[in-house]
């Protein structure tokens, strides 16, 4: 008879935890391993159906999860979305930036000189300035916690491609804001720390193919650039964020964790 495995660890129970992006991804993958172990977790996406769809499979489990709409594109979204969860729950002790944005007119390729700025504004607006608000509308309720940020940002910020030139600039930048909201925060005993993901197979990229599962497994079968030779699953990169948040994590803040099978090493 094979041993069953072991329980999660009960890293966040009594703890409260929001996760950006959760409907789907590094987002759904990490709201569920926060509610696993132990966290009542708040999803926060403009994909209701998908959160909704996640936390039904929280409450059969036993887990507690709140849906709330957001559209980090829209100030007024952010800033309505941001009220409703300090008014629901003002002591928050994490909050897991995972929603992005690669896509420009349903495209991932936005070439330099062929499109220019195209895509600048909203792409900046989701990847940087929509969290970095919703940090700072939720400050209130992280410092009542002694709470912890976790922003996702992407190997891409440490690249240079000319074809996802804004995509990459956003990331880097979020690098940069990580840092500076690490300072900001620290006197108020919440850490900031970035996760930085290499390749991984999401839907953000298999909405590209007309068949995402047999892309799925393409992806899954390729050879990647970077050590261990392959594209992360999301389960992996909600590893480390999860860990990030946690007491684990209690001396790390101001610095972005690369969590890239080694792809930073191999070029």
């Amino acid at each position: 008879m094979t041993p069953s495995a072991p329980p999660p660890p009960q890293r966040f129970s009594g703890r409260t935890v929001a996760v950006t992006g959760a409907a789907s991804g590094i987002g759904r993958a990490s709201a569920a391993r926060l509610a696993a172990e132990g966290a009542h977790v708040l999803l926060l996406d403009r994909d209701r159906d998908g959160c909704e769809a996640l936390a039904e499979t929280v409450r059969a489990a036993g887990g507690r999860v709140d849906v709330f709409l957001l559209d980090l594109a829209s100030e007024t979204s952010v800033g309505e979305t941001a009220a409703a969860v300090a008014a629901a729950h003002p002591a928050l002790h994490g909050l897991v930036g995972c929603a992005g944005l690669v896509h420009v007119d349903g495209s991932q390729e936005n070439p330099f000189l062929e499109r220019g700025l195209a895509g600048w504004d909203l792409l900046f607006a989701v990847n940087v300035r929509g969290m970095a608000q919703l940090v700072h509308e939720l400050v209130p309720a992280l410092t009542a916690a002694g709470g912890v940020v976790v922003t996702v940002s992407s190997e891409a910020a440490y690249r240079s491609r000319a074809g996802r030139w804004i995509y990459d600039a956003t990331k880097a930048a979020l690098v940069s804001v990580t840092r500076s909201m690490a300072a900001a925060l620290a006197g108020h005993g919440v850490r900031v720390v970035g996760v930085a993901p290499g390749g991984t197979i999401t839907e953000m990229h298999l909405q590209d193919h007309a068949d995402p599962e047999a892309a799925r497994e393409r992806m899954r079968a390729a050879a990647a650039s970077n050590l261990l030779g392959r594209l992360a699953e999301p389960e992996e990169i909600a590893a480390a964020i999860v860990f990030a948040a946690s007491d684990d994590a209690s001396f790390i803040t101001g610095t972005t964790i690369a969590v890239d099978g080694g792809g930073a090493a191999s070029r």
